[in-house]
């Protein structure tokens, strides 16, 4: 089986894909924290899957801006006007896995779109009024924890990455990817779980679909951030300082500017967010541990 990973890309100068361009006339618009982006290729399935993968965003505007992808020799060329353009030299790949890499580029363009926004990988969910960051690398349990928060009746941002504007969390929906351990331990949490056929049924659940558009969260400030540390017998809280936590959020974190600005960046959006060390149990174990912090939180001035 091939890997096909995001790191695989390597940055490239722009100025020669603009020919191309008239190529690229397969498209899927999506609206993400208020910025409409068009993806314009050249391969008729990429456009397919990931209007399918954003189908939770549509978008009611023109595009404030146009993203390509363009089949090139040796692979495939990613770019826009305003970003770092990316190639993959590693041979020709099938639609859905240009589709996972365009993916990977395209909320970074859109990001660094608008000086107000910025991103972070971590799941995202609303209780109270205010907004939790979950973070964690990426099989560290947030996916099977979130669909266990909005089991509690939680509201969802994303299940992948946490988008700011300043420092208010706007809903980044993309289709979610359950693995078999995170679906075995949901549905070992409830057996009479209403869903269990959707988890075995569909490998990528929309949030919309599994419970309902009032599960959606509307945007509220982030005052709260729970960094994965391992799981245990039972879940388990930790109040940790914003120094603690800088490294689980710099190391994907995306904002305009250069490294120094996003670090910046990070510093100012953690300034008052109450943040955590979350140890694992089951997801529904967790999701209670999350709700109980999150209120106390929501309780302060």
């Amino acid at each position: 089986m091939r890997v096909i990973r995001a790191e695989q890309l390597t940055r490239a100068g722009g100025k020669e894909n603009h020919a191309l361009e008239q190529h690229c006339t397969h498209t899927a618009r999506c609206e993400i924290a208020g910025i409409t982006m068009e993806l314009c290729t050249d391969v008729a399935d990429v456009a397919r899957l990931f209007a399918l993968r954003y189908a939770d965003h549509p978008a009611h505007k023109e595009p404030d801006f146009r993203y390509f992808v363009g089949t090139v020799r040796g692979g495939y060329a990613f770019w826009c006007a305003h970003a770092p353009a990316w190639r993959w030299t590693q041979g020709v790949l099938p639609p859905d896995a240009i589709a996972f890499l365009a993916d990977s580029v395209a909320l970074a363009a859109i990001v660094r779109f608008d000086p107000a926004l910025a991103s972070m990988q971590a799941a995202c969910v609303e209780l109270g009024g205010i907004a939790a960051g979950l973070a964690g690398h990426s099989a560290a349990g947030k996916t099977a924890t979130l669909l266990a928060c909005a089991r509690r009746g939680m509201r969802i941002y994303s299940d992948e990455r946490t988008v700011l504007r300043n420092t208010i969390a706007h809903p980044y929906l993309r289709r979610n990817s359950v693995r078999a351990a995170g679906a075995r331990l949901l549905l070992a949490d409830q057996a009479s779980d209403p869903k269990r056929d959707l988890l075995h049924s569909e490998p990528q659940l929309s949030i919309k679909t599994c419970f309902g558009a009032d599960s959606i969260a509307e945007p509220a400030p982030l005052r709260a951030l729970f960094v994965i540390g391992g799981s245990g017998y039972c879940a388990a809280l930790e109040a940790i300082d914003t120094a603690t936590a800088m490294p689980s959020v710099m190391r994907w974190f995306d904002a305009h500017g250069d490294m120094v600005d996003r670090a910046t960046r990070a510093i100012s959006i953690l300034n008052g967010v109450q943040c955590y060390k979350l140890t694992l149990g089951s997801p529904d174990e967790s999701a209670a541990a999350m709700a109980y912090a999150m209120m106390r939180v929501a309780q302060r001035p």
